[in-house]
């Protein structure tokens, strides 16, 4: 499967790129970084904001390349999937993130969730490195975009 491929099954729209659309994301994703790194705040909190960061990024790859999700349930499950295809991560990664996904929308819609100190810091290293890679990568496949 492709982007082309899950545009066709609706599972996406094309658009134009955008040049600042995708540097405006990545400036969103670094600034919930800044907030998930505050040891200050619940580790839930944490873990949500990192999750953000990783799904900002996996956004901004995917406008780099002229889509967003199409509207419906599951936006954030589809853009998830879609950095098998910008990005080229494997799928034990994407795993995760959909696992921070699932955690992240039982705190939401079931009244919390139980997050460790440590399943916070892991969730922020693994942001930080997809910030790090989502920008290297459109460096090097979108240099308009950076």
């Amino acid at each position: 499967m492709t982007l082309a491929d899950m545009a066709s099954q609706g599972r996406l729209e094309r658009l134009n790129p955008h040049r600042e659309e995708a540097n405006a994301l990545l400036r969103t994703a670094a600034r919930r970084l800044e907030d998930a790194a505050n040891p200050t705040i619940h580790a839930e909190t944490r873990l949500e904001q990192a999750y953000t960061a990783i799904l900002t990024c996996a956004l901004a790859a995917l406008r780099a390349e002229g889509y967003r999700p199409s509207r419906g349930s599951g936006r954030h499950i589809r853009t998830l999937e879609t950095l098998r295809f910008t990005l080229m991560l494997e799928e034990k990664r994407i795993d995760y993130y959909q696992t921070l996904r699932s955690m992240r929308n039982q705190g939401l819609y079931e009244g919390g969730m139980d997050v460790s100190q440590a399943q916070a810091e892991e969730a922020i290293q693994e942001a930080v490195w997809l910030l790090r890679k989502t920008k290297a990568w459109l460096k090097s496949q979108h240099q308009e975009t950076v």
